[in-house]
């Protein structure tokens, strides 16, 4: 009985993995608009005051862990595997997702290549981000409309491509293979 319920758990978890990365991955593909999903039984967001700091709680049910809880007169919190949306650590939030690019080839394996339709009129930053949302790599250059671009010490596996000009951006997911 005892295995079943580990398999069990380590169903859900995998599971819950499977979706949260295919509903991210979904969002960039598909999407100018991007939204923060949740996968679980139930759930809220609420925004508050504690000691004067405004604080946003989101809790869900359906997400148990065994990681930490702290407990105060008034509050408890129990850490679990809500993630922050990727996306909100690589987007700049001022600057619409509009910039229209050609970025390939998708997979890659050394080089990539980035094509506009138009001619930039400011420097161009390219940036690459891990799937924790951390820049591994990124390089500015000057006003072009085509750039072949090595970046540098990248393991196998998937990043997210962020490409910025003429007050625009575009985010892409691509994957480095071998």
């Amino acid at each position: 009985m005892k295995s079943l319920n580990i398999k069990s758990m380590r169903f859900s978890i995998l599971f819950s993995i499977l979706m949260t990365c295919t509903q991210v991955f979904t969002q960039v593909e598909k999407s100018e608009t991007f939204s923060r999903g949740t996968t679980s039984s139930a759930g809220s967001t609420v925004q508050t005051q504690i000691d004067g700091h405004n604080v946003v709680v989101h809790q869900t049910i359906g997400q148990s862990s065994i990681i930490g809880s702290a407990k105060s007169a008034s509050l408890s919190a129990v850490q679990g595997f809500i993630q922050p949306f990727i996306l909100e650590k690589i987007l700049t939030p001022q600057i619409p997702q509009v910039l229209e690019a050609k970025i390939y080839p998708n997979p890659f394996v050394n080089n990539l290549f980035l094509e506009f339709d138009f001619m930039p009129k400011t420097n161009i930053v390219v940036s690459l981000f891990d799937i924790m949302g951390q820049v591994v790599w990124s390089k500015s250059y000057v006003s072009t409309n085509f750039i072949t671009f090595e970046p540098t010490n990248l393991t196998y596996g998937y990043y997210f491509l962020k490409v910025e000009c003429d007050a625009m951006q575009r985010v892409e997911k691509i994957l480095k293979s071998k």
